[in-house]
């Protein structure tokens, strides 16, 4: 499966380095529970200014409009109309726009964007068609400009320490991960008007037309970094199942499970489940040839040539602090003073501010968030085949091998 688009002129941005910002200037597109806080933790973060917002609430921009106010962080520009994110796009002061809108306009507004000059970072999924996916990394390589996608699982501790050791070799090669969301959220999906927390009608009209796995990120993200997924393999094929449709659940089917093959010959087990009364796990598993880590339901270590010697506890404790990641020793602290658990999300944004500040290239490209995000399609297209393999795009057009 390649982009057809013959005439275009790519230039990769792989590591992209753009002229760094003294102040990061941003537009918040879309301004429901998760921009809010984001809102919050960026009147916490050094060089960057909210210069405006965007929903089609207008007691959402209020609200978002008092915090920067109360914070003495100045009176962004304001539009609440259905075209007022194309003009907050084009506003001068505007150097990032964060989207954080329903699934299906995130790209829309991210080409957009790119096209009026600004970088992109948008929740997940960035996308939820391979040819959205196309046109971000066509944009993107056009303007070269940012497009990260929000994946704030890569910035959970275990996994940070993980990737570290992975890039220190402590796994070896490593042959075969895991990644899941799988998350008891029926009490969400339910119509009936209890009180709880719910889901929007898109969301659930979205998961009900959808038979594969239509939130693949949270669980493959930080499994793909450590695997060095796009920075020398790359996601080749892929085989997808959905179980039947059971109980009162909307969707189509209730567990689906995903066999990823990489150009390398090394596998990735995906799975997505949120109808079934099963405790919470994003699964992160990474089996190599040297040793093995697992996150959930404990987190645990084990290394050649004792492999039934495994640190749990105490000692898993120990190679966390041995091998903690730098981002955790700069960010939690006062990440969980700000925010508590969510003290990922200050991570991710500290280093996507500093990153735009010094110039340097993001953590995760625009070539992640589109192979990521691509799935949501390629297992529904593999599930309603019966598990039939389907092509993964190289969104990098080969530049993945180093």
């Amino acid at each position: 499966m390649v982009n057809d688009n013959k005439t275009m002129e790519h230039r990769s941005v792989l590591r992209l380095q753009c002229e760094p910002l003294e102040c990061v200037r941003i537009g918040f597109v879309g301004l429901g529970v998760r921009a809010k806080r984001a809102v919050h933790r960026m009147m916490h973060i050094e060089g960057c200014r909210i210069t405006a917002l965007c929903d089609l609430v207008q007691e959402n921009i209020d609200e978002a409009k008092a915090i920067i106010t109360e914070s003495n962080g100045g009176s962004p520009a304001t539009y609440c109309d259905n075209d007022g994110w194309k003009a907050l796009c084009r506003q001068p002061d505007v150097d990032l726009v964060y989207i954080c809108t329903d699934w299906a306009s995130h790209a829309n507004i991210a080409v957009y964007a790119m096209q009026q000059g600004k970088h992109v970072a948008t929740e997940v999924p960035a996308a939820t068609t391979v040819t959205d996916c196309w046109r971000l990394v066509d944009t993107a390589e056009e303007t070269q400009r940012h497009c990260i996608m929000l994946e704030n699982c890569c910035y959970d501790e275990f996994e940070l320490c993980v990737l570290n050791m992975a890039q220190q070799g402590l796994f070896g090669e490593i042959i075969h991960t895991e990644g899941s969301y799988l998350h008891d959220l029926r009490d969400r999906i339910a119509t009936n008007d209890d009180g709880g927390r719910k889901w929007s009608n898109w969301q659930v009209e979205f998961m009900n037309s959808h038979n594969g796995n239509p939130y693949p990120t949270h669980g493959l993200g930080p499994i793909a970094l450590a695997m060095g997924i796009n920075n020398g393999d790359r996601m080749k094929s892929i085989v997808s199942c959905s179980s039947k449709n059971v109980g009162d659940s909307l969707l189509r089917g209730n567990m689906n499970s995903s066999i990823i093959t990489t150009e390398k010959g090394h596998t990735i087990l995906v799975q997505h489940c949120i109808t079934l009364p099963r405790p919470y796990s994003r699964s992160f598993l990474v089996s190599g040839t040297e040793g093995f880590a697992q996150k959930y339901p404990i987190p645990l270590f084990a290394f050649a040539p004792d492999s039934d010697n495994v640190a749990t506890g105490e000692l898993c404790d120990k190679l966390m602090e041995q091998y903690r990641h730098p981002f955790v020793t700069e960010y939690k602290e006062r990440g969980e003073e700000l925010c508590g658990r969510r003290w990922i999300d200050y991570a991710m944004d500290c280093r996507l501010i500093h990153c735009l500040r010094n110039g340097l290239p993001l953590d995760m490209s625009v070539y992640d968030a589109a192979l990521w995000s691509c799935l949501v399609e390629l297992t529904h297209t593999s599930a309603n085949n019966g598990g039939e393999p389907v092509e993964i795009p190289d969104f990098t057009r080969g530049k993945w091998d180093r």
